[in-house]
């Protein structure tokens, strides 16, 4: 084989130019420089020079036209007087500086990009999502060849899973969609272990564990934890079934569930396998230790008033970084919990007190926590502390929908809902929290349920959606912003030091 030589690109005759116009004007700045400092008026003032004529030393042509006119002006001005001579100096440099500045603006306009959210390359990816009754759907690949399914994004579950060929329940058969089929999949391997997993809101899923390749916005990720789903309880509708795993894992990263194992007849409390969920494969595999960021951010903000900006997703997955595009302000980091958080820390933090205006004042417990959950639209809490605040609002409790109503003349009329952290209140209005019961808009209902804690809130799409809401494992944190845009929500940073709205 003949070798090829490597091919050297010479610039064109414009391009020749410029650096012979680059080298001229370096060569006439030095000799100037030197000249002016032999003269009598000036020897003491060459510091002054050296810094007025050093930026000249640059590879901006557009700097030239100054210069020469400085030049020029420098030796008619000493022919007069001294005094003149002063007046030019301090006046080109004036207009020497101005100019430099505003070819510099003007480089810094062409060079940073109008968009800095991307799909290619080792930086931030992005994937479009779809806002479905107060969840966040996303699309994934799963298998070889790529099997594709849209699925929610869960921050409190660690375990990824779709609807196998398997399952026959009722919510499988009514999915218009080809569910996953492991044997045509060259890289699924079968790991012979089931486990029930059990969500709140009476949700329940069978799987059968395999370790499959899966892509997220051109992330891929290779042996990763997976469920194939042989039956599935109360989750999804027509648009989706399964989950994306992002949080609830253990603190080294391993899959984290309450699980029921099929070889024996009790229920494990926890169900380790020697997997990490999704997030934390994908910033090992593509980011190392730097940039173990995600987030999402919701542009189709619901309740009563809410409109869809023009020309955007109605939300976005955000991973390897934050994009500061999306919101105004700053961010309100809440810190992760690092004792009694249960089976995990991810994501959660500490919540001190819920406050309905003057209606109700709910203290919460030491060490009360609140997990940033959104694989539900609701916002849950003990059932005690839920019955006091509907009681404030004048809401009754419906078996049937398992919702507390109230007319929705009354909402308009409620104050906010105020939730104190350690370091910042989070404040949303009633039609944050609030849905109409039908298109007659005289009934309207909570998204505010019960739970089975004692001291633990989950933070739902009634509160996440209003937010870009930030997952940092790297600091152990979760950080939430008010999205570009006329929010409705409020974060105030509270203690001695601080009294502005953040």
């Amino acid at each position: 084989m003949t070798a090829t030589r490597p091919t050297v690109v010479v610039g064109d005759k414009k391009q020749r130019r410029k650096v012979r116009g680059a080298i001229s004007c370096r060569v006439l700045h030095v000799l100037f420089f030197f000249i002016i400092c032999k003269t009598k008026t000036y020897k003491k003032k060459w510091p002054f020079l050296f810094l007025l004529f050093r930026f000249f030393l640059s590879e901006q042509q557009q700097f030239a036209p100054f210069f020469f006119l400085f030049l020029s002006s420098f030796f008619v001005a000493s022919i007069h007087c001294k005094e003149m001579l002063n007046k030019y100096i301090l006046l080109l440099a004036s207009l020497t500086a101005f100019g430099a500045s505003t070819a510099q603006a003007d480089d810094m306009l062409r060079r940073v990009p109008m968009h800095r959210r991307t799909n290619t390359g080792p930086g931030m990816k992005t994937e479009p999502m779809t806002y479905d009754n107060g969840v966040l759907v996303g699309t994934v690949q799963i298998g070889s060849p790529a099997q594709e399914f849209h699925v929610m994004f869960d921050t409190s579950s660690s375990l990824s899973w779709v609807p196998s060929t398997k399952c026959h329940s009722s919510a499988c058969r009514d999915y218009g969609h080809a569910p996953y089929d492991a044997e045509g999949s060259s890289t699924a391997f079968s790991l012979n272990q089931k486990r029930s997993i059990r969500f709140d809101d009476h949700k329940c899923v069978d799987v059968e564990l395999y370790t499959e390749t899966m892509t997220l916005a051109g992330l891929t990720v290779e042996n990763q934890l997976f469920g194939s789903a042989y039956s599935v309880s109360n989750i999804g509708d027509d648009n989706y079934i399964g989950y994306l795993g992002l949080g609830g894992f253990t603190e080294d990263g391993s899959a984290n569930f309450n699980a029921t194992d099929k070889n024996k007849k009790h229920l494990h409390r926890r169900a380790f396998v020697n997997a990490n969920g999704f997030a934390q494969n994908a910033f090992q595999t593509n980011y190392g230790q730097g940039s173990q960021q995600f987030g999402m951010v919701t542009y189709d903000q619901s309740g009563f008033y809410g409109k869809k900006r023009w020309n955007t997703p109605e939300a976005e997955f955000i991973f390897g970084g934050i994009d500061h595009d999306v919101y105004d302000g700053k961010i309100a980091y809440f810190a992760l919990p690092t004792c009694e958080y249960g089976d995990s820390p991810y994501w959660k933090t500490r919540m001190n007190c819920i406050k309905l205006g003057n209606l109700v004042d709910i203290k919460l417990a030491h060490k009360s926590l609140a997990s940033f959950s959104s694989n539900s639209n609701f916002i849950t809490g003990p059932k005690r502390q839920v019955e006091l605040l509907h009681k404030g609002m004048g809401a009754h409790y419906d078996t049937e929908s398992q919702t507390y109503h109230l007319k929705c003349c009354e909402v308009e009329k409620l104050p906010d809902l105020t939730f104190t952290f350690d370091h910042y209140q989070v404040t949303l209005p009633p039609t944050l929290w609030t849905r109409e019961n039908d298109d007659e808009g005289e009934m309207c209902h909570t998204l505010i349920a019960g739970n089975g804690q004692e001291k633990e809130w989950s933070l739902g799409g009634a509160f996440l959606n209003n937010f870009y809401h930030i997952y940092d494992q790297s600091s152990l944190k979760v950080g939430l912003a008010l999205p570009k845009g006329d929010s409705k929500a409020k974060i105030k940073k509270i203690g001695s030091r601080s009294k502005k709205n953040n």
